[in-house]
């Protein structure tokens, strides 16, 4: 077989023509726009998001506002060193969770993991003991925690919750919990949910059960994860109560119980508050090993999980040392937090629509000049009288702006071309059927409120509450 001389040539062209596609590539790309994306652990809140939001956000301060709460905005961030003090500096949160910057001049802050403490550090800065106590307080606002993204949990995420400072009752313990329990039941989810409680009795409750949980573990260790070994060796006891796998949680069923190690003063606390709670009538289940990962509780700590999982849905609890933590009276406390990004994904989840007034209502068009400038009016007039009104957008036909008015799925569009602005006319079309019809410019309001209905209107009046 004869071997052509030009074999080797063609396979070198070849290569070289490969390499100059890739490079031709690689320069394409290089000039190529980027492509920007949110930040991990972020996620925008888009319109269809924002039905949900302003649902939830409507349930909220309706409930609040009906048990006397007032609302509180802490700032986004505060001296680190005050979620340090009220969170433990043991805590995960402290350890692993803080965002933490310092200014110019070398003060370190942190954007706030939670929405307690800035509310405790306000209730003492603010001398609002000084008020009729016990001061009640709630929230809506954004968190910030840098943990490992999850479907569950975020970086940047949106908290709701209520706080009363200034008492220790546990008639307020019983109250909190059954608002929560209004709160979601409102959003319609209560029934996938149940309602754990706990005690964790007080500082001095907690020295001696400790010690009894220490000698529990003792010769177990075997039987932890790497994380829990280290917790034991920190003393971090009650974290050993939260289980991560199947070994760790048949030894929390088996380990003592805060109950054995309560004072008579404690167990009676603990006792009154669920004859409070009975005397609403919602079912829950004690569960021993419920503790909260922080170090500023003490007494009743709750949660509303997702039926059947231990995903956490509604928590709460007493922290009667942090009002003085934070350098305050020996008041008491207690509240609650839910995320609102997890409370729409549940609702989702369970197919929970939501009623919303951002229906588009009328799409105003308008073609040449002459006729925008006479249509621009109109828009306004139909926008003050309480419709949601569109139109009158880029320099289009009057066919291409019919098809826009049908993407945005409007029922009715509202036509003006230089004849209807010289015989002061406009028409009406309506989307669905098709069919026009001229009305007198000063008619069209009143036209088109038979037309939507006086109930489907959004008023100024109804905005500002008169």
């Amino acid at each position: 077989m004869v071997r052509s001389p030009y074999k080797n040539l063609h396979s070198g062209m070849n290569l070289v023509k490969s390499t100059l596609k890739l490079l031709l590539l690689a320069l394409t790309f290089s000039f190529m726009p980027k492509s920007y994306r949110a930040p991990t652990g972020t996620a925008d809140f888009l319109p269809a998001d924002h039905d949900y939001f302003t649902f939830v956000k409507k349930v909220i301060r309706h409930r609040f506002r009906q048990s006397g709460f007032r609302r509180i905005s802490p700032p986004v961030f505060e001296y680190a060193d005050t979620f340090e003090t009220a969170l433990g500096m043991s805590s995960e949160i402290t350890k692993r969770e803080l965002y933490t910057f310092e200014d110019r001049s070398g003060r370190t802050y942190a954007l706030r993991p939670e929405l307690t403490t800035g509310v405790a550090r306000a209730f003492v800065q603010h001398e609002m003991d000084e008020e009729a106590l016990p001061v009640e307080l709630y929230y809506i606002e954004p968190c910030f925690r840098f943990e490992r993204p999850r479907s569950r949990t975020q970086r940047q995420f949106w908290q709701f919750g209520a706080e009363i400072l200034g008492e220790t009752d546990p008639a307020i313990d019983a109250q909190i919990m059954y608002l929560g329990y209004q709160i979601l039941r409102d959003f319609g989810i209560i029934d996938a949910c149940e309602l754990k409680i706990n005690t964790i009795g007080s500082p001095e409750d907690q020295k001696g059960y400790f010690r009894a949980l220490a000698d529990y573990y003792k010769g177990k260790e075997r039987h932890l994860t790497p994380e829990s070994q280290e917790k034991l060796k920190q003393g971090k006891f009650l974290d050993l109560l939260n289980p991560k796998n199947e070994d760790e949680e048949i030894l929390a069923k088996m380990a003592p119980k805060i109950v054995d190690h309560l004072t008579p003063e404690s167990r009676e606390f603990f006792d009154d508050t669920l004859n409070y709670l009975n005397s609403f009538g919602i079912e829950y289940v004690i569960d021993p090993t419920l503790v909260r990962p922080v170090e500023y509780y003490s007494q009743t700590v709750f949660e509303y999980r997702e039926r059947g999982t231990r995903n956490k849905v509604l928590v709460g609890g007493r922290y009667d040392g942090l009002v003085a933590k934070l350098g305050g009276g020996e008041h008491g406390g207690a509240g609650f937090a839910a995320g609102i990004e997890r409370i729409i994904a549940m609702m989702r989840d369970h197919d929970i629509s939501v009623p919303h007034k951002d229906t588009l209502q009328v799409f105003v068009a308008a073609t040449g000049p002459i006729a925008k400038k006479h249509a621009l009016p109109q828009l306004v007039k139909l926008r003050e009288r309480g419709f949601h009104a569109v139109g009158v957008l880029g320099k289009t036909s009057m066919t291409e702006q019919l098809s826009r008015a049908q993407k945005f799925n409007v029922p009715y569009a509202i036509l003006m071309g230089d004849i209807e602005v010289k015989e002061g006319n406009v028409i009406v079309r309506d989307m669905k059927t098709g069919k026009s019809e001229t009305i007198a410019q000063e008619a069209m309001i009143d036209h088109m409120v038979k037309l939507i209905g006086e109930e489907n209107l959004d008023t100024t009046t109804d905005f500002l509450g008169r």
